[in-house]
């Protein structure tokens, strides 16, 4: 008995078993793997997203001559004044995924290491702790990417969060505040000021400076509202809003930023450059007059009323736009 072949005109039939070639193996072997490796992974993360776990954890810390140095190196800590005491506390809770990590505190001559066995596997790995220190008691903090908290302490504080934010209030005493690239933001500041941020932003109010007060963005905005002492300010990019300076010397440097100075209090000396960024200085009102200089506007336009002129003056106000508009007045 014959077979007819019944495809319609045109139309093949069929083709019979795919052929094995050289080059067909190869794509199998790689894709095979890859699409196995792939359909794990997403199998691992689904387990350690439902799978998580925590643990507390509590570690004394010497307090050596009213100073403590703690060195966090994952997770977000809040710093609080404790009663008075021979030890600070820090007090919190790990999180995990799949696999539970390991904490441990390492006590050295100068001050206290909080470690954690985190790694690329296990994703969700971190804490967050509240670090209670005695009070009257100078406090140095890195941590290592958290957020740092921090509120009501005087007698110095030293912060420093390599890439986390930084949220203060109602410091006193010698302050060097670093977020390592996040944003700072602090209120009630007083004492022996210096900022930075690495990239992040400031938003400053109701700080005073003793001695000259430094803060430097590193390239973010700098947001300000009542700023008392000497100033020197970068930001390196960054655009400068500052109302309610009151301020006799400022060394202004937003290298290319716009940059927005309210004063009341007649200033001394004042120097910007802006590197190309508009310039915007509002004096307190009265009759006193000013040794205004653009030496290097490039062309653009600067604007201040006459009366607010003069070469005898002993109040300098220098300003170097780059090119950028330069505006004077009073309000």
């Amino acid at each position: 008995m014959s077979t007819t072949d019944r495809s319609p005109a045109g139309v093949p039939g069929s083709l019979g078993p795919l052929r094995m070639t050289p080059g067909r193996w190869v794509a199998l072997a790689v894709a095979v793997p890859v699409a196995l490796a792939l359909i794990g992974w997403a199998g691992f993360s689904l387990v350690s997203s439902l799978a998580r776990g925590s643990y507390p954890f509590s570690y004394a810390i010497p307090v050596p001559n009213r100073q403590v140095a703690v060195n966090i190196n994952a997770g977000n800590v809040t710093l609080r004044e404790a009663p008075d005491g021979s030890t600070a506390r820090l007090t919190g809770t790990v999180q995990y995924g799949l696999i539970r990590p390991a904490i441990g505190e390492t006590i050295t001559p100068t001050g206290a290491s909080i470690d954690m066995s985190c790694n690329g596997i296990n994703a969700d790995c971190g804490m967050s702790g509240t670090l209670d220190i005695p009070a009257r008691t100078a406090v140095t903090l890195w941590s290592n990417g958290g957020d740092i908290t921090a509120s009501g302490f005087s007698s110095g504080t030293t912060l420093s969060a390599s890439g986390g934010n930084v949220n203060v209030t109602n410091l006193a005493g010698d302050l060097q505040l670093d977020s390592g690239g996040g944003d700072l933001t602090g209120t009630g500041l007083t004492g022996a000021l210096q900022v930075d941020t690495e990239g992040g932003n400031v938003n400053a109010g109701d700080w005073t400076g003793s001695g000259t007060m430094r803060i430097d963005t590193g390239g973010g905005d700098l947001t300000a509202n009542s700023l008392t002492g000497n100033l020197q300010l970068s930001t390196e990019g960054g655009d400068v809003d500052a109302n309610g300076v009151a301020s006799t010397l400022v060394g202004m440097d937003s290298g290319g930023g716009n940059v927005t100075l309210a004063f009341t209090q007649v200033p001394q000396n004042l120097q910007i450059s802006a590197e190309g960024g508009d310039v915007t200085v509002i004096l307190p009102l009265g009759g006193t007059t000013y040794d205004i200089s653009t030496p290097d506007n490039q062309g653009a336009n600067v604007s201040y009323p006459q009366s607010l002129f003069s070469s005898q003056s002993t109040h300098k106000i220098t300003i170097d736009s780059g090119g950028g508009n330069i505006t004077v007045s009073q309000g």
